[in-house]
């Protein structure tokens, strides 16, 4: 396969319309495939099959070298064809098809490729195709391309995997947070608390473990003001990870205005101030451990006021490793992490979701995308 195939196009918009797609690999029905048996035999025959009729369409024009960052770890749940941000699938027989989708939430807005732009290309913006074979026959039936929104629309949602949550923050952004002159990075609150928020700060009401009422949540902007922009500097003396974030937490909550002791327990659920909806964190560390919750995906977290982990909050201080004191600040919403930062895991994992084989009986002999 062409080198080229793993470098992104130039932008986002270059890549070529799903209608396109369907019109050149459409030549491929009725061609010759046999199956060898032996998987990634198969899956890169395919592949290579793909990539070649591919190229005898006019392809999107690659990035330079310094126009794009690959954003996961050595590229982990990126396309297989970056090109033109694909995935190919080999269907064959059987009640149903298994699609399994490794190191990515497959209908997730986690960022895959940066731009230099600001642009970037997600997981949802990943085309599935699969190759239907027609193993008696040995040729290819059909062509299916479909989107991740449009596989969980029509056969449910994938399978969550269970694996240990974390956030990578790059060198490169929390250099760039250090720059800044408030040396902090923030994103205004979900849409969904948008309509609630206060901008406004009173002393609050309820203890830190009760459930917020939603017009006396503070909003990213008040607790920038109230919390963050008075957390530069500061040192958090503990000698564990856990223990400084722990100090953290206490510093947040004195800063809020919530009265408590010393010897008080802290809340230890999720998130960790839940009255205010916050999730406060400490990284002097490449990754962030985000524990049993992570917002890659949408989670219901509060389920009386269907507040969810894109709801909520999260502070995380960057901490000098050496110094302990606090350099800058991130404040978001768990909608936006992903927009900026890469969720890893500490091994590979799989996404799975069936998909009845009767689905790819219905295009027999056809190219289709994202078929009603």
């Amino acid at each position: 396969m062409n080198i080229d195939f793993k470098v992104p196009p130039k932008l986002p918009r270059y890549l070529t319309a799903p209608n396109t797609l369907v019109e050149t690999l459409s030549v491929l029905i009725g061609k010759p495939f046999r199956i060898t048996g032996k998987t990634r035999t198969d899956g890169s025959n395919i592949r290579k099959l793909i990539a070649f009729t591919l190229e005898s369409n006019d392809l999107p024009d690659i990035a330079g070298e310094f126009e794009f960052e690959i954003v996961p770890p050595k590229g982990k749940g990126v396309p297989k064809i970056v090109r033109e941000f694909i995935d190919t699938y080999i269907v064959t027989t059987g009640n149903s098809y298994n699609l399994q989708v490794w190191n990515r939430v497959p209908a997730s807005n986690t960022l895959l490729i940066k731009y230099e732009s600001g642009e970037g290309l997600h997981c949802d913006d990943v085309r599935f195709v699969f190759v239907r074979i027609d193993v008696e026959k040995a040729i290819i039936a059909s062509i299916i391309i479909l989107t991740p929104d449009y596989i969980e629309q029509k056969f449910g949602k994938f399978g969550k995997p269970t694996i240990k949550n974390q956030l990578l923050i790059s060198t490169k952004v929390r250099t760039a947070i250090y720059v800044s002159e408030s040396k902090i990075l923030s994103f205004p609150d979900s849409k969904k608390l948008s309509y609630y928020i206060t901008h406004d700060y009173k002393a609050p009401k309820s203890g830190i473990v009760e459930e917020p009422e939603l017009k006396e949540l503070y909003s990213i902007a008040l607790l920038k003001k109230i919390v963050a922009e008075k957390l530069i500097g500061k040192k958090l003396n503990s000698a564990s990870t856990k223990n400084r974030g722990q100090a953290l937490e206490r510093m947040t909550l004195e800063l809020l205005g919530y009265e408590m002791n010393k010897n008080d327990f802290l809340y230890g659920g999720f998130p960790d101030i839940i009255n205010q909806l916050l999730e406060v964190k400490v990284q002097d560390s490449p990754t962030v451990d985000l524990g049993k919750f992570s917002p890659e995906k949408e989670e219901i977290v509060i389920a009386t006021k269907n507040l969810t982990t894109f709801d909520v909050r999260y502070l995380i201080a960057l901490t000098n490793p050496k110094t302990e004191i606090i350099e800058g600040v991130i404040l978001s919403p768990g909608e936006k992490l992903g927009n900026i930062f890469s969720y890893v895991s500490n091994q590979s994992y799989k996404c799975q979701r069936a998909i009845p084989m009767a689905f790819f009986d219905n295009y027999y002999g056809k190219a289709v995308f994202n078929p009603d």
